[in-house]
């Protein structure tokens, strides 16, 4: 067994542990994906360095299984986790630079843990919908609901956004913020228990006049398991030009695609957040 029984932090325990062992990050991920425990390979380095400690349940499963791999005893990675929960809500108006509500309700009470935003565009080249497909699990027993965000991209005119209630909750008490950004309480079906998870879908549409943004993104306020946003273009009137970006603690990446044939565009990231990701497009 690896001695690593002295007062060095997690991510510290953790890369000595890996040099003791002469295992690749790659090897590691490859044992724990064979006991049931799909960590990624970046998930693994930003550990190692220390940027960022397991945190979601997920991630805390694997620890017991990581210590068995670098053949270290049972706490010696665990133990050294900090104890102050998983991270805290970046507020929305320092992410995007916009107005936010003065009460937000279940911020510190639910992970969010899966977002996925479908974007639909028309023949006409305007926006027809925007479907938010949201998973939470609770952090506490009898959470109610949460708020979210919704709107097109920051800078644009203002637009009547109006968001719906598809399924899995209510909409309730939307305030307006400017740049057609609104902030509302989303209400659960009903209360949720500790560790419960649910799934919500809302639709966000433009009232009163067509909504022709070249450009939707999604926020996330905390980290995310999976984050993903879908364009879905009308078969009769593709764009020009197309791109996908995304803006995390600092490091922002744009780069083109292109739809070979296709009706649509998507761009999938694991272990995002705090940030944005998004698409854009040219006619």
């Amino acid at each position: 067994m690896t001695d690593l029984t002295g007062t060095g932090t997690f991510a510290t325990v953790l890369d000595e542990a890996i040099r003791a062992r002469r295992m690749t990050l790659q090897q590691v991920r490859e044992r724990l994906i064979a006991v049931g425990h799909p960590i990624s390979l970046a998930s693994l380095s930003y550990w190692r360095a220390g940027l960022r400690e397991p945190e979601r349940r997920r991630s805390l499963e694997a620890v017991p299984e990581l210590e068995r791999v670098l053949d270290l005893g049972e706490g010696d990675l665990g133990g050294r986790l900090a104890r102050g929960g998983a991270e805290r809500p970046r507020p929305f108006d320092e992410l995007v630079g916009e107005p936010t509500l003065q009460s937000l309700v279940g911020e510190a009470d639910v992970d969010r843990v899966v977002f996925q935003m479908t974007v639909d565009v028309g023949p006409e080249r305007e926006v027809q919908r925007v479907r938010l497909v949201q998973i939470f699990v609770a952090r506490r027993a009898d959470v109610e609901g949460v708020t979210i965000f919704a709107g097109p991209d920051k800078g644009t005119q203002d637009n009547d956004v109006v968001l719906r209630a598809v399924s899995g909750c209510s909409v309730q008490n939307a305030e307006r913020l400017g740049n057609g950004i609104i902030g509302t309480t989303i209400t659960f079906e009903r209360p949720l228990s500790e560790g419960e998870a649910v799934v919500t879908e809302c639709e966000a549409v433009v009232d009163g006049r067509p909504d022709l943004e070249t450009e939707y993104g999604l926020v996330a306020e905390q980290r995310l398991e999976e984050a993903i946003i879908w364009v879905r273009f009308h078969p009769d009137c593709l764009p020009a030009r197309a791109w996908v970006w995304f803006d995390e603690d600092g490091l922002q990446h744009a780069w083109p695609v292109s739809l070979d044939g296709a009706t649509g565009l998507h761009y999938r990231q694991t272990d995002f957040g705090p940030g944005s990701l998004g698409a854009r497009w040219e006619w």
